[in-house]
């Protein structure tokens, strides 16, 4: 087990007091035992905190007099303790931030506004809010070549044959994406010259234009889209005459019971356990009414018989 070593705290020691000790008093670190250090008399620390507490300007709060900064010796902190400590700390920084800082972000918010016509292209982000995660690099942008400029059918066409299974027939969209690199500027960076490099390979005029091949889109599988009846949707005359029918077979309903037609199910019920009861009741009864065998007598009856007698 470590020796304590004392701890020597100051609140609002000006810096000529802590100069008044002799240079020759300041000890180094030693590996000099509590013995040895207490018989040595450069290493007094009680008399060091006297001549600080009767220098002007030192003072000492109502829970720290030297007295008490004498005794701190044997309940010095352990290493376990100064890390919750730290945290400690940490957690009131991060709140002294959402007291202070936090609320003047409002003033750097900014108004949403539709993305542009000439803004083709629309990027997606990641984010997990300051965590390291490895999604969080991905970087995904999708658009349109219909509104791509400067584009004639041709090229269009020949664009979207490059772009390969990356096209959406339904939606009219290719999507790429990429998580390649370490950082989202690096994966948008690589995105953004595959963009470039498929329209410059779209519109040179010295490359196949591939016109021979066709279209390949086996690789979308298109959802399916059920579509209701027009009879279906809920009008104002379709309500009332759901009602009318709702009124009329609860009415039906009411006369049924009055006159009795109606089946209970709880009757129902209630008739069959009589039945059971009266089909379990039936053995019992004829048991009891059985006479007693008469005739020769078992083992077991003549113990009994022999008993009874004595």
């Amino acid at each position: 087990m470590a020796t304590p070593f004392k701890r020597i705290r100051l609140r609002a020691t000006p810096a000529p007091i802590l100069q008044t000790r002799p240079s020759a008093q300041c000890r180094p670190f030693s590996s000099a035992t509590p013995a040895q250090a207490s018989q040595d008399p450069s290493h007094d620390d009680n008399a060091y905190l006297d001549t600080l507490a009767s220098q002007p300007g030192v003072k000492y709060s109502s829970t720290e007099s030297p007295e008490d900064l004498r005794k701190l010796g044997a309940t010095e902190m352990s290493s376990l303790a100064h890390r919750e400590l730290e945290q400690h700390r940490e957690l009131r920084e991060m709140v002294r931030l959402a007291a202070w800082e936090m609320p003047l972000l409002s003033q750097l918010s900014k108004p949403f506004e539709k993305p542009k016509e000439e803004q083709v292209l629309r990027w997606r982000y990641t984010t997990y809010l300051g965590e390291s995660h490895p999604a969080a690099r991905k970087v995904v942008v999708d658009f349109k070549p219909g509104a791509l400029p400067d584009l004639n059918e041709q090229q269009r066409e020949k664009l979207l044959k490059l772009a390969g299974p990356r096209y959406n027939p339904s939606t009219k969209t290719v999507k790429m994406s990429c998580e390649s690199f370490e950082t989202q500027a690096q994966n948008k960076r690589y995105l953004a010259d595959t963009i470039h490099n498929l329209i410059a390979e779209a519109t040179d005029p010295k490359a196949d234009s591939f016109a021979d091949i066709p279209l390949d889109t086996r690789h979308h599988k298109p959802k399916k889209v059920f579509k209701f009846p027009d009879s279906w949707i809920m009008t104002p005359e379709r309500r009332a005459q759901l009602e009318e029918k709702r009124t009329a077979s609860m009415l039906e309903e009411g006369k049924k019971v009055e006159e009795d037609k109606l089946v209970s199910g709880l009757k129902a019920i209630e008739e069959a356990r009589k039945i059971e009861v009266k089909k379990a009741e039936q053995p019992i009864m004829a048991e009891a009414r059985q006479p007693l065998p008469r005739g020769k007598v078992g083992k077991k009856e003549m113990g009994q018989q022999r008993g009874a007698n004595r």
